[in-house]
């Protein structure tokens, strides 16, 4: 990766202005560009599918970023603008980037819309239905990286995985795991050429008739399957339901009616991949 580096003088410097943008995502969008926060945040983006647009941090983190700025992918090439934690404040308007910021840019070259890894026995497809806290995006990312999941659908009304929010929740993770927002003329029949695909297409409610999550998974899980959670508060919408050739749920006490979407993510995923180990074995 080739760097320049940049020292800044002065916040009003013109060289800075997408940095002044980042806490408005609809202009953000509109100019093709999501932000970074975060040491560890930005590592994952200079080491990931996405092309870093330019870099805006203090001394001290830029030390810390050196071996990510030398092993990124090659020949690519990114401004590193170099200022004080005043300066930088000032410029973005916000204290949550620990000294480091990222610009990336979304348009990922040469991607065409192509299609997600197959799923596989413990390595499930996550379709989210509708999630539209940008917190529960970044936490079902995060879990889905670390049950193995080989990438996430998004529906046309999940919040955006490439927001800051999703991005710091996710500790980088939706930088890493391949995914795919549908389009709304793909929505929800994206969920039958899955299926047709010969994956198996499962929702994950709390509604009846529901195949606990402990039996479905201990009944063995020879095929891929596509793990449907759906919105924070309606849940799984009946038309991706339809397209479900399954359902299960996660057992809880009666006395309460359901489960963050997050937290029962993290709970099927970890339960798929385990079962997917014994299948395997």
């Amino acid at each position: 990766m080739s760097v320049n580096r940049i020292r800044i003088a002065a916040v009003d410097d013109p060289r800075l202005d997408d940095f002044r943008i980042v806490s408005d995502p609809a202009l953000m969008r509109d100019r093709g560009l999501f932000v970074a926060e975060g040491r560890l945040a930005v590592e994952r983006l200079l080491a990931s599918r996405f092309r870093a647009h330019a870099l805006l941090v203090v001394e001290s983190a830029l030390e810390g970023l050196e071996p990510s700025l030398a092993g990124g992918p090659g020949r690519r090439e990114v401004d590193v603008y170099i200022t004080d934690s005043a300066q930088l404040r000032r410029i973005t308007g916000f204290r949550f980037h620990r000294g480091c910021l990222a610009l990336g840019q979304r348009a990922v070259p040469g991607s065409g819309g192509a299609g997600l890894p197959p799923a596989a026995p413990g390595r499930p497809l996550v379709v989210l239905d509708g999630v539209s806290d940008p917190d529960n995006i970044g936490s079902i990312f995060r879990s889905a990286a670390a049950f193995g999941a080989v990438g996430v659908v998004l529906s046309p009304a999940c919040a955006d995985p490439l927001y800051r929010k999703a991005i710091r929740t996710s500790m980088g993770t939706t930088l890493q795991l391949p995914f795919r927002v549908a389009g709304a003329g793909e929505w929800p029949d994206i969920l039958r050429r899955i299926r047709d695909a010969g994956t198996r297409v499962v929702a994950l409610t709390p509604l009846e008739p529901a195949t606990d999550i402990e039996a479905f998974a201990g009944s063995g899980c020879e095929t891929g399957i596509a793990l449907v959670l759906g919105n924070e508060g309606a849940g799984v919408s009946p038309v991706a339901l339809e397209l479900c050739v399954e359902r299960v749920r996660i057992a809880i006490e009666p006395a309460v009616d359901s489960l963050n979407v997050a937290t029962a993510a993290a709970i099927a995923l970890q339960r798929l991949r385990a079962s997917g180990s014994e299948t395997v074995a």
